[in-house]
């Protein structure tokens, strides 16, 4: 997964129930606040949710601000395999 950066894009809450370890979290609501960070990045964007709606969406948005290293990892984090995508719990700091 190198050259890879996961950007989750859920709420905190569900992003402290269960998240891929090394992900980042900013909420859909809040991902217009990080659009000049995330364009300063070369690594490609992996965007992750639940099922992958959220996802397309937070794509679309960053589409828009001409980020386009970007992909849905489709199906969301509920149809993950945590042998190929390692899990942890709990909270850390929003952003990147």
């Amino acid at each position: 997964m190198k050259n890879k950066i996961f950007l989750d894009v859920r709420t905190p809450q569900e992003f402290e129930e269960v998240h891929l370890r090394d992900s980042f979290l900013i909420p859909l609501d809040k991902i217009g606040n990080f659009i000049e960070p995330l364009q300063d990045l070369k690594e490609t964007i992996v965007i992750v949710c639940r099922s992958g709606a959220r996802a397309h969406f937070a794509q679309k948005i960053l589409a828009q601000a001409n980020i386009t290293n970007t992909e849905v990892l489709e199906g969301g984090i509920i149809n993950l395999n945590p042998n190929e995508y390692p899990l942890e719990k709990g909270m850390k700091k929003i952003g990147i």
